[in-house]
């Protein structure tokens, strides 16, 4: 691994010189193509009332949580896996009940506030209304600002996460959504909230800082360095700037800055990223490679920096020349296609979206055939009956379990970057 210098984008024109936008046609995933895929989602989880089941909420179940035997780890582990890992849904016969999880939520207002900036109908200002009411019920009160996390107690490897425990990535998609609501709706109090998850991030989740790096944690106290969380940290606060007192503004930026020279100094001179610094950590996948291309993206462009243009130009190549197959489908790791994955086809999506609006084209062929690949993956994992999308293909069957946050409303935000 290597520090490498990094990058910039402007509507204007491409990262890429030599590769302008007008070598690309109009991508499939345009408006046209996705409304009636978005239609027939909004249709299944409306019915739903936006509650369902998460891949990792097997600790919800109340079959179990009343037994001694929960209180062993290893037990915890175990049941998290069997439901995250099994084709069948166990979670009835488990009594795990559906919920509503707050990045679902976040991930939903955000889909209604693109839908009605695209349409001005009101049906949707109301369901992004709703929605709001019900992030500002679940969220976590912190001795320093606030926050927001999962609606499951959540068993890792290295540490055991109870319900009502906020985490980094959570509080910033609400915080996020939040912000772009009083964007849009000039609501006082989604400002005022948004600005509180950031007074949170400064004062409860740096892991470390030094003279020239800083490092953001997922989870409060814990040692973990996810590169993903860190850039996420960082990109939240880059996006609050316009509305923080102006006195404070030179030393966010710094403090952004540092997040960012920490997670691209991990970056591989072929362009992979892995997910994380411990050594367990160490894989490069599709979906966090992405969130992390997204991030940088928004902070180059807030800050108005060339800082990280090669880093750009550097991980981007390799994630769209790596990261999937030469027929443009959607590896879930490097070096390995399935199980192809809704989470990774949703945000792929988002991204290569966000690539045509800030101009960055490292490679237009490939965009072309990764975006017909991902239309054409649309259709396969929509349930034809219901509209709900399926979890995962693998190389020889299916899981069909129609998760809500990790599946629907990732896709259901998706489809909507697609509108703009």
């Amino acid at each position: 691994m290597t520090s490498l210098p990094g990058s910039r984008h402007h509507t204007e024109t491409s990262v890429f010189p030599d590769l302008q936008m007008e070598q690309l046609p109009p991508s499939v995933l345009s408006g046209p193509t996705t409304m009636a895929p978005l239609e027939r989602l909004m249709g299944y989880v409306r019915q739903q009332a936006y509650e369902g089941w998460d891949l990792y909420d097997g600790l919800n179940s109340r079959l179990f949580k009343p037994m001694p035997l929960y209180r062993s780890s290893w037990f915890r582990l175990g049941l998290i896996q069997l439901c995250k890992r099994s084709p069948v849904n166990l979670r009835s016969l488990l009594m795990v009940p559906k919920g509503f999880n707050p990045k679902g939520g976040a991930l939903f207002l955000m889909g209604y506030l693109n839908l009605f900036r695209h349409t001005h109908k009101e049906v949707y200002s109301n369901e992004a209304y709703l929605l709001f009411q019900r992030l500002k019920r679940t969220v976590i009160p912190r001795e320093h600002g606030v926050a927001w996390g999962y609606n499951f107690d959540w068993q890792a490897r290295a540490f055991y996460v109870p319900l009502g425990t906020p985490n980094l990535v959570t509080s910033v998609y609400v915080g996020r959504t939040l912000l772009e609501y009083y964007r849009v709706f000039s609501d006082d109090t989604a400002l005022e909230m948004a600005l509180a998850v950031s007074v949170f991030i400064l004062r409860e989740m740096i892991k470390f800082e030094s003279a020239d790096s800083l490092c953001f944690t997922y989870i409060p106290g814990r040692e973990a360095e996810v590169h993903n969380a860190n850039l996420l940290g960082a990109a939240y606060l880059a996006e609050t700037l316009p509305y923080q007192p102006v006195h404070w503004i030179p030393e966010l930026k710094t403090k952004i800055l540092k997040a960012v020279r920490f997670s691209v100094a991990d970056i591989a001179l072929d362009g992979s990223w892995p997910y994380g610094t411990m050594p367990f950590h160490r894989w490069v996948d599709n979906f966090h490679t992405a969130f992390n291309l997204e991030c940088l993206l928004r902070i180059s462009d807030i800050l108005d920096t060339d800082e990280f243009r090669p880093v750009l130009g550097l991980a981007s190549k390799y994630y769209l020349r790596q990261l999937f197959t030469a027929e443009g489908l959607p590896k879930y790791y490097h070096d390995r296609l399935y199980p192809i994955d809704v989470h990774v086809i949703a945000e792929a999506i988002v991204l290569l979206n966000l690539f045509r609006e800030h101009c960055l084209i490292p490679d237009a062929d490939r965009m072309v055939t990764i975006e017909r690949a991902l239309r054409d993956l649309l259709s396969r994992f929509q349930d034809t009956t219901e509209g709900y999308f399926y979890h995962q293909q693998t190389e020889k069957s299916w899981n069909r379990i129609p998760y809500m946050r990790w599946g629907q409303a990732w896709m259901f935000y998706a489809l909507s970057t697609c509108l703009r």
